[in-house]
């Protein structure tokens, strides 16, 4: 994993194959290169490793991109494939009106024009597109690689992806995988690796497409910290009032699946013609133009943000990771111990009971009382029997409570005691994501508690990755930092 983020920051190879088609980038500052190979190293050495052995929540093989890369989202029409190719400086998309793409397009620079299709873009060990295979040929048979010379973006690439629209009847069309695979977990898998993601809306669907509000709701969950909303084509319309009402039907919409009071800001914009100039409004909208531009420029700043911003989403993942991983630990080791206090419960009274029950009888048969022997060995055994039924039946319930929601939530509640009454945020949010994998992973194929335990000392190395590296990494990787402040490992901050 070390070599895709030293590619991202270094120079690419000469030769000629489809990685040596990638442009070399400028030269980093060697911190955010640290800190780069740093994270790597930590997540394979001690959090990957980890997490397979454990059945841990974290995906399998996980593998960055060569590149940082921008993700476009949104409706059909919504100009998706126009902004790509304003942002790239040359036309590389087709634009129109119908749908105009049936699958995602990876565009990266590169040193002459080439073409890739999908299979050879997933079959390419080093590009880091591999894990698209689990979405079958559906996606795999329409992505595609667009290698472009003399694009604006010189240090990563675009992702377009389909336009977002309903079946007929008012079904989305992933429910149905009328697409051919499940564009909703495809569109997860991208939004993880990402380094920014911009979701179009236009004019004409302003949020009203069902498909779309549901990738905002379960697909892009978890990626606030990198995701944009564009109300695109704001020079189309022709009267304010047009554009208080498309405002405020995307507004509405949005705040049905978003659920916070405050939404997040609605980037309004619009592309320039392929002649360069912002084209003339009308009515009463051609005073404001030049507040779209402004917008735009905003909504470009973000986009060659990209490079930097993949250092910083390599610490956060580092650290989330850690997060999620050390929980699903504490609760499965709490769920042993539950299960073993269970069994305890179930096994000792039925041995000391058989056990009182033979040395009653042994007594009694030593003292010559034969018939009352056997009648106490029968009827003790018998009792036995019986007790041992009932505490089954109840260790059997106790047990299969304890794989239940209830059960998991009670565990949860016990082992983070403090997070639970002061209302952490954080805690919970990583509790759902564990809980979650509990539920529809380990539960059915034996329970939490007969989750595999994790190696000696992974508990501590966890620990310390949240208490000491992710903090050290980030204050490594940040822009400022700040004379006379002492941090917890005893240093003192740089004077910049």
């Amino acid at each position: 994993m070390w070599r895709h983020a030293s590619r991202i920051l270094g120079a690419a190879r000469q030769t000629r194959t489809l990685k040596s088609l990638i442009k070399k980038r400028p030269q980093d500052d060697d911190a955010l290169l640290d800190t780069l190979r740093s994270c790597t190293q930590l997540y394979e050495s001690h959090i990957a490793p980890t997490n397979d052995t454990t059945m841990g929540p974290l995906e399998r093989n996980y593998q960055p991109t060569m590149l940082p890369f921008v993700l476009l989202l949104g409706n059909h029409s919504s100009g998706k494939s126009s902004f790509a190719n304003y942002a790239l400086g040359r036309r590389v998309q087709q634009c129109g009106v119908a749908p105009t793409d049936d699958g995602f397009t990876v565009i990266a620079p590169g040193e002459e024009d080439a073409d890739q299709d999908g299979p050879a873009l997933v079959s390419d060990p080093d590009l880091g597109f591999e894990g698209l295979r689990q979405f079958g040929p559906g996606l795999v048979q329409h992505a595609k690689l667009k290698l472009r010379t003399d694009l604006a973006a010189t240090n990563f690439c675009l992702i377009d992806s389909p336009g977002m629209i309903d079946a007929p009847g008012g079904s989305t069309l992933d429910e149905g995988h009328e697409r051919g695979y499940n564009f909703e977990a495809s569109v997860r898998w991208f939004a993880d690796r990402a380094d920014v993601i911009l979701l179009f809306f236009d004019p004409d669907k302003p949020g009203t497409t069902g498909e779309t509000l549901s990738v905002l709701t379960n697909a892009l969950s978890g990626c606030d910290h990198k995701l944009h909303i564009i109300l695109n084509k704001a020079d189309r319309f022709e009267k304010i009032h047009d554009f208080a009402r498309a405002y405020g039907a995307l507004c509405w919409n949005l705040s049905k699946v978003i659920p916070r009071k405050d939404l997040p800001r609605i980037y309004t914009t619009c592309i320039p013609p392929a002649d360069g100039e912002v084209r003339e409004g009308h009515g009463d909208l051609a005073n404001g133009l030049e507040d779209l531009r402004r917008t735009r420029d905003d909504v470009m700043a973000e986009v060659f943000r990209a490079p930097t911003r993949r250092v910083d989403n390599a610490v956060t993942r580092l650290r989330d990771a850690a997060s999620v991983l050390l929980m699903h630990l504490d609760v499965c080791a709490a769920a042993r111990s539950a299960r073993r206090k269970e069994l305890f419960a179930l096994y000792a009274p039925s041995v000391l009971a058989a056990a009182a029950c033979v040395s009653g009888a042994g007594g009694l048969f030593v003292a010559g009382a034969v018939s009352p022997a056997v009648a106490c060995g029968a009827g003790g055994l018998a009792a036995t029997a019986g007790l041992h039924y009932l505490n089954a039946k109840n260790c059997r319930r106790n047990l299969e409570r304890l794989d239940s929601q209830e059960g998991l939530d009670s565990l949860y509640r016990k082992i983070y005691a403090k997070e639970s009454v002061r209302g952490d945020g954080e805690s919970l949010a990583t509790w759902q994501i564990v809980r979650q994998h509990l539920l529809e992973k380990v539960v059915p194929v034996g329970g939490a508690a007969l989750a595999p335990a994790a190696p000696m000392g992974a508990h501590k190395k966890l620990r310390k990755i949240l208490d000491v590296e992710a903090p050290r990494l980030r204050r490594q990787a940040a822009p400022a930092t700040y004379p006379n402040v002492r941090h917890d490992d005893g240093s003192e901050a740089a004077v910049p």
